[in-house]
């Protein structure tokens, strides 16, 4: 039997990276979400995103075809529940990485889920995150870290809260949790 594991957390927070090195387990397998945003360099479709216009998303969302979706930033996000209910037929930890407004519709609709919040050491490194990643526009930064506020609110609503302060130590926390170590 599958499990479900979500690691959500403010942009910046190193969702994306410590979701890749988890990933390097065979026993891993990542979700692809579905979103409206553009591809950013190096992106292709169906391996970092699957990459649909918003008639196609609002479609999904009218034939029941996503296990959660939100609005981030301007774009929707969401999860396959084909891909999702496939996953939990499978000895493998499905690994959704998804923003919190997701996150919690999946807790809800699958109470067994294991969910991880990830968190910046502090705002500052959030920000400096931000910055070095150079794809977002100061407004875009500005809007982002207003909703890391909002996000880091609903900490306390996921089983564990592992701070991203030293890679190496949270893929290791993380893989203690996920009984993986």
């Amino acid at each position: 039997m599958g499990k479900i594991v979500i690691i959500s957390g403010p942009s910046g927070s190193g969702k994306t990276t410590v979701c890749k090195l988890l990933e390097k387990d065979p026993r891993v397998k990542k979700s692809v979400s579905v979103t409206t945003r553009l591809p950013r360099q190096n992106e292709k479709n169906g391996e970092a995103y699957h990459f649909a216009s918003t008639a196609k998303f609002e479609e999904m969302i009218r034939r029941g075809e996503l296990a959660e979706y939100a609005e981030y930033c301007g774009y929707y996000y969401g999860t396959l529940l084909s891909a999702l209910k496939e996953a939990l037929t499978k000895d493998m930890v499905y690994l959704l990485e998804i923003e919190v407004q997701g996150a919690l519709q999946i807790m809800e609709k699958f109470p067994e889920t294991i969910s991880i919040f990830l968190m910046p050491p502090d705002k500052k490194t959030l920000g400096q995150r931000l910055v070095q990643r150079n794809a977002n526009k100061e407004q875009d930064m500005a809007l982002r870290l207003k909703i890391a506020d909002k996000e880091l609110e609903c900490k306390n609503r996921y089983n564990y809260c592992v701070v991203n302060d030293d890679l190496e130590v949270t893929v290791s926390t993380i893989r203690k949790i996920l009984n993986l170590a």
